[in-house]
């Protein structure tokens, strides 16, 4: 009896980290995070900011429509970029903005049909040249 609960529980924590794993997986080269039932993929370039959006399964969401507005901090400097659909699944926007070695990135996105979400991703200069690259 005892065995059949840890090979459940074996069985239970292996999917629930499948599909966390699934979620950190990154098709652009930026960070993925999670928020509502969405998935957020931010990639930076030089002043310009892209948002890939997904759902749960991986699916593209169309952006057509939607807007974000992204705050990017640095040490006491605050920059804010607008960003809208382009097409597909991705929001962008340029401005200028410099990023240090964490600079923290808040994220307020607005979708047709869907609550608001507010999502939160730590940007470097490094990334920024990782994801540029790709």
């Amino acid at each position: 009896m005892w065995m059949r609960r840890l090979f459940l529980i074996a069985a239970i924590g292996s999917a629930h980290t499948s599909v966390y794993a699934a979620q950190d997986h990154s098709t652009h080269g930026g960070q993925v995070r999670t928020a509502g039932p969405h998935r957020f993929e931010l990639v930076a370039g030089k002043n310009e900011l892209t948002l890939y959006v997904t759902d749960e399964a991986g699916e593209p969401v169309p952006s057509t429509g939607g807007t974000a507005k992204a705050i990017v901090m640095t040490g006491k400097k605050r920059w804010v970029l607008i960003l809208s659909g382009a097409g597909d699944n991705k929001l962008e926007g340029t401005g200028e903005f410099t990023l240090g070695k964490s600079s923290p990135v808040t994220i307020i996105v607005k979708l047709p049909e869907s609550d608001s979400q507010l999502v939160h991703f730590k940007l470097s200069k490094k990334a920024r040249a990782k994801a540029h690259k790709r």
